[in-house]
């Protein structure tokens, strides 16, 4: 049920984008209304709404990654501008909202690549929509932002 519910918030928050789609891959910057908390998103599609646990819900097209180690794919950059934000607590889910991935690192400068651990293998994880939960965290373990979002990934063109 609070999978559930956690779906139903990132519907909404996502829903708020305000995202031109693109006709080919390309960076782009995408947030949920506050611009001190995003992510760089390098092979960039385009936005599109997915019926997922029977709720339109919008996700991010991106092109699929390569490996960069072993069960790592680097997603997209996380970002934000606000000073009291020290480091990101993740994790991934696949579409039966069992954790599948998790990722825990610094931020350098307000900045870190997204590169979660995968428990299962990534090819057959893409075939179907990733919701990742990403909380910008503080002082004291206090998490400060959350950063929802369902990802899709497609081959490279």
């Amino acid at each position: 049920m609070k999978g559930f519910i956690r779906a139903i918030f990132a519907t909404i928050i996502l829903a708020g984008m305000m995202i031109i789609p693109a006709s080919a891959a390309e960076d782009q910057a995408v947030n949920w209304g506050d611009e001190r908390y995003q992510i760089m998103v390098p092979g960039f599609i385009e936005t599109r709404d997915m019926i997922i646990n029977d709720q339109n819900t919008t996700v991010i097209v991106i092109q699929k990654p390569e490996e960069s180690s072993k069960y790592r794919y680097q997603f997209f950059d996380v970002v934000t501008t606000d000073a009291n934000a020290s480091y990101i607590i993740s994790f991934v889910y696949n579409m039966k909202q069992e954790v599948v991935g998790d990722y825990v690192t610094d931020l350098e400068n307000g900045r870190t690549s997204f590169i979660p651990y995968l428990y299962e293998d990534f090819d057959e994880l893409s075939k179907e929509p990733i919701y990742c939960k990403i909380s910008f965290t503080g002082i004291g373990d206090k998490a400060i932002y959350d950063f929802p979002i369902w990802v899709v990934f497609e081959d490279k063109k």
